[in-house]
């Protein structure tokens, strides 16, 4: 699982998911002001460095979740329309389930 997670990880970093209007359009959006791509892209790598700092911790899977779960509330979701709110939750989702953790049942 960790060279799955760390692959996932480095993955969603390295694209250009947020950047790329064609991934907004495939999800039937116009893409965001640059601001918000920013604000989308900074606090993904952000929580992808927790993540992996979690992951990495040797600790109860108990407390890991809760590190998550953590983690997940302290994005900027009040700084997103909906739309930005869904995919910010479906780019990191892969991460989390990589980190084996059921996604839904925390974002």
């Amino acid at each position: 699982m960790a060279k799955e997670f760390k692959e996932t990880v480095e993955n969603i970093k390295n694209s250009a998911v947020y950047e790329k209007k064609q991934y907004w359009e495939e999800r039937g959006l116009n893409q965001s002001d640059a601001e918000v791509v920013h604000i989308l892209r900074t606090s993904t790598n952000d929580f992808l460095d927790k993540l992996s700092t979690i992951v990495n911790a040797n600790t109860p899977k108990e407390s890991k979740l809760t590190a998550i779960q953590n983690i997940v509330d302290k994005l900027p979701w009040d700084d997103l329309d909906t739309e930005e709110k869904e995919f910010l939750s479906e780019v990191i989702a892969p991460a989390i389930e990589a980190a084996g953790f059921d996604p839904w049942s925390i974002i």
